[in-house]
């Protein structure tokens, strides 16, 4: 795979180390285009980009939901409700894949009671593709993998089909962009900048520059969010980790002059830095220069582990989380997820029963169970459960 490594460290700003599934997936697709040999594919990546992308969202696939990490989204909330508000609030989405983070952050403004003119939200990402799905703003059955906060559920209303759609008025929020973040040049500041599990898949030089970036682009009493599974170095920047669990936020301790170096390029380390207390209500941690998450509870690893793919130590996580929690229905429901993403449909479709049972208000599952009796050719059934799914959302905004 030495070749189709080269290939990526030229064209994209992605790791180039090729693991197992990118090697599968680079066979699968040779049999499907009749190429039979490596130096064959990567010449049609060359040739044509419509392949090239195909390969680029492999790589780095549109993993996202709404409200993910919902600690996050209660620390926005909070900074909205602060902030003033005769001024335009500017959010960034980098990396915003198929939109669930803007469509979060939109729903979140709008429950501040903000409008289009008051709140902007930038959604970038790579792909055409996704920015298409994310002009639409709708939210998949697969996007809806935690619960909405009741102060949001208003903003979103069920469609026929297990989606949901986000109000109007926040989808006038979102101004989407197609770029590569190792050489997109913001042309503003932001007040909030998201950019979630986006460089666990760059490379290194890209990764620098992207720190480099996020401090630059932020106000100065502006937040950054970021993913657990994120590595960054943010020596280079005046941003410090707040100690809120769960959110990965990181807030301005201080202003540091603007050069004229370039982003991407090495600036010369300060001697000294001098500690100033944040005008953000944020807990201060100790200086620290690379992000790393803080101790976490077996259910955040086992969806750590998932989200990262390893699926049998997510499941082994899971297991011991509900040996002491069996009664969590969001336990089971990410354990359902696991067993369908292992195409081990019977286990997946008990433990969604299951949430049912203990939760029958929980869209999630019953969207899942719809799903499964739709790969059964039971149409009945998974009319039925996309029925009490829809109904469910309205009786929860009843309450």
């Amino acid at each position: 795979m030495n070749e189709l490594s080269a290939w990526l460290a030229v064209n994209t700003p992605l790791e180039s180390e090729p693991h197992k599934y990118i090697e599968l997936f680079a066979d699968e697709r040779m049999r499907l285009l009749g190429l039979n040999t490596l130096a064959k594919y990567v010449e049609r990546l060359n040739l044509d980009p419509r392949e090239a992308q195909i390969l680029y969202q492999h790589v780095a696939p549109p993993e996202t939901w709404l409200f993910r990490y919902i600690a996050a989204f209660d620390v926005l909330r909070e900074a909205i409700l602060k902030s003033d508000h005769s001024k335009v609030i500017h959010v960034a989405s980098l990396g915003c894949a198929t939109g669930s983070e803007p469509f979060s952050i939109a729903a979140t403004a709008l429950s501040c009671g903000l409008t289009k003119d008051q709140f902007q939200i930038l959604a970038l990402d790579y792909s055409d593709d996704h920015l298409n799905i994310t002009r639409t703003g709708r939210a998949s059955a697969l996007a809806q993998r935690t619960p909405i906060p009741k102060w949001a559920n208003d903003f979103f209303r069920p469609t026929t089909k297990g989606q949901l759609q986000l109000d109007p008025r926040g989808l006038a929020m979102i101004n989407t962009v197609r770029a590569d973040l190792s050489t997109w040049q913001p042309q503003r500041a932001y007040d909030f900048v998201f950019c979630r599990n986006v460089a666990i898949y760059l490379n290194s030089p890209t990764k620098k520059r992207l720190g480099r970036l996020l401090g630059e682009m932020t106000n100065p009493n502006g937040l950054v969010f970021l993913g657990h599974a994120d590595s960054l170095s943010l020596e280079d920047t005046d941003l410090k980790r707040s100690q809120i669990e769960h959110a990965f936020v990181f807030f301005k301790s201080k202003k540091i002059p603007q050069s004229s170096t370039p982003v991407g390029v090495e600036r010369p380390q300060p001697k000294q830095s001098i500690a100033v207390k944040s005008s953000m209500s944020v807990p201060v941690a100790r200086a620290q220069t690379i992000v790393l998450p803080p101790p976490i509870d077996l259910f955040t690893q086992a969806q750590i582990a998932a989200d990262s793919g390893n699926l049998a130590a997510a499941e082994k996580a899971l297991m011991a989380y509900v040996a002491i929690k069996p009664t969590d229905s969001q336990a089971h429901v990410l354990f359902g997820c696991i067993k369908m993403a292992q195409n081990n449909v019977a286990e997946a479709e008990r433990s969604f029963t299951k949430v049912v049972y203990l939760e029958p208000l929980n869209s999630l599952a019953l969207l899942s169970l719809a799903a499964i009796s739709d790969l059964r050719g039971d149409a009945k059934s998974a009319e039925r459960f996309r029925d009490r799914a829809a109904r469910t959302v309205v009786e929860q905004r009843l309450d």
